[in-house]
C-alpha cells in the first residue's frame, strides 16, 4: 500500500475545457471550469501544502474505447468538426438540441477523461481525495450519447479501480438518476451503485425508481432513491443517512467514485427540489468522515453561482480546509424562491418546508426506507 501522508486532496484542473461551448442557449457551460477554479483560487483553498493542483492539457483516445463501443467512437470524431449531423449520430444522441455537435467535441471528450483518470490516478498515488469539476457525465452509455452527456467518465473511472484491484462504490447525488453507470454495472456485485434523484415520474431520464435493484449476481448492488419535486435538505438528510449510508458502509468500499451534480439546489432552473447546499455539501462531509478515499467529479447544476459555490464547498471539504463562514439560521415555511442571497459568502441560507407538504414528503421518504430494508439490505 502507498503512503497517502503524500497529500491530502488533488484539484485536477483541464483550463482547456472551459474554453468549450455547447451552444449559444445550452445550459451546460464548460465555463463552469474555470470559474470553480478562480473562486478556490480566491479563497485560498491552493495554498495549504497538503493539497495540490493538478493540470492535464491532453488526453489519451485509448481510454474512450475501455467503456464505448468503436463505432461510436468514430461517431464522436467525425462531430469533431461541428458542422455536420447525419443519420448515424442521430441514431446515438448526437446532433440533437439536447446533446449537439460543436467544434471540438471529440477533444472535448478525450480531456473530461483524462481528467477524471488523473484524479483516479491521484487517488491510487497516494492521495486522500481528488477532485475533477467537468466529469460526472453519468448519462452516456456504451453506444449513446445521452443528458447533455457524450462519454461516461464516471464509468470508466470505476473499471480503471477495478483493474488496479480496488473495492468501489459509485455514489451518485446528482438531481438526475445516474442511468448510464447503473446500466454498464447492471448484473455486477463486485461495484456498488447508489443514485439519489429527484424521481424519474417528474425528471430526465425518466427512471431510477426503487425498484431498479440489479439483476442476476448483481442483484442487490443497484440502489435508487426517487425523491419526490420539493423535497428539502432535511428529508434528503434523512435518505442519506438510512439508505446511502448503510448501503456504502455493508459493502465497505476501498474507494468512493462520486458524482456531485449541484442541481439538487432550489435555484436550479431544470429541477424542482427544494434543497440548499447546505444539505449537499453536510452529507459529503458525513461520507467522507466514513470513507476517505473519494474520487469526485462535478456533474449537473445549471444555475452558475449554485455551481461554483457548491463546489468550491466541495473542494474545500475534501481538502479539510475552511472555507469561510455563511448563513446558519434557518426559516420555517415554504420555501420561496432564491435560497441564495448576496452576502451569505459560499452557503447558501438553511430553509425549510413545513405544514401538509413536509408530512407528506417524510411519509414517502419512510416508504423509501422501509423498501430498502426489506428488499436490499440483506443482499448487500
Amino acid at each position: 500500500m502507498k503512503d497517502i501522508t503524500k497529500g491530502k486532496a488533488a484539484f485536477v484542473y483541464a483550463s482547456r475545457l472551459s474554453e468549450f461551448k455547447f451552444s449559444p442557449e445550452h445550459p451546460f457551460k464548460p465555463l463552469r471550469v474555470e470559474k470553480v477554479y478562480e473562486m478556490c483560487e480566491r479563497k485560498g483553498l491552493f495554498s495549504d501544502p497538503s493539497v495540490k493542483i493538478i493540470k492535464v492539457d491532453e488526453g489519451n483516445e485509448e481510454n474512450l474505447g475501455t467503456f464505448h463501443t468503436a463505432d461510436y467512437i468514430d461517431l464522436l470524431k467525425r462531430a469533431d468538426s461541428g458542422s455536420d449531423v447525419d443519420v448515424d449520430m442521430l441514431y446515438h444522441g448526437i446532433g440533437t438540441m439536447e446533446n449537439p455537435i460543436f467544434r471540438g467535441l471529440y477533444q472535448f471528450c478525450v480531456l473530461s477523461v483524462a481528467a477524471t483518470l488523473k484524479a483516479v490516478e491521484m487517488v491510487t498515488d497516494g492521495f486522500e481525495s481528488a477532485f475533477n469539476p467537468c466529469g460526472g457525465f453519468h448519462h452516456a452509455h456504451s453506444d449513446r450519447a445521452g443528458g447533455f452527456c457524450y462519454v461516461n467518465d464516471a464509468v470508466i473511472a470505476v473499471k480503471k479501480l477495478r483493474e488496479l484491484g480496488r473495492r468501489v462504490a459509485y455514489v451518485d447525488i446528482d438531481a438526475h438518476h445516474g442511468d448510464g453507470v447503473q446500466d454498464a454495472f447492471y448484473d455486477d456485485p463486485e461495484v456498488l451503485t447508489v443514485s439519489i434523484h429527484e424521481s424519474g415520474r417528474t425528471l430526465f431520464p425518466w427512471g431510477g425508481f426503487e425498484n431498479e435493484i440489479g439483476k442476476g449476481r448483481g442483484r442487490g448492488f443497484n440502489i435508487n432513491i426517487p425523491m419526490e419535486p420539493d423535497t428539502d435538505d432535511e428529508v434528503f438528510t434523512l435518505l442519506f443517512n438510512d439508505i446511502v449510508m448503510d448501503s456504502v458502509r455493508r459493502f465497505a468500499p476501498d474507494v468512493i467514485v462520486g458524482q456531485f451534480g449541484t442541481d439538487t439546489s432550489a435555484t436550479d432552473p431544470l429541477t424542482h427540489l427544494k434543497m440548499t447546499n447546505n444539505g449537499y455539501i453536510e452529507a459529503i462531509e458525513l461520507m467522507h468522515k466514513s470513507f476517505p478515499k473519494i474520487v469526485a467529479l462535478g456533474g449537473g447544476g445549471y444555475n452558475m453561482k449554485s455551481v461554483v459555490n457548491g463546489w468550491t464547498l466541495l473542494w474545500a471539504e475534501l481538502a479539510g480546509l475552511d472555507a469561510g463562514g455563511g448563513y446558519g439560521g434557518a426559516i420555517g415555511g415554504v420555501l420561496m424562491g432564491d435560497s441564495s442571497i448576496e452576502g451569505s459568502d459560499l452557503r447558501d441560507m438553511r430553509s425549510y418546508l413545513s405544514g401538509p407538504k413536509k408530512k407528506e414528503l417524510i411519509q414517502s421518504a419512510d416508504k423509501l426506507i422501509s423498501y430498502y430494508k426489506e428488499k436490499i439490505q440483506l443482499l448487500i
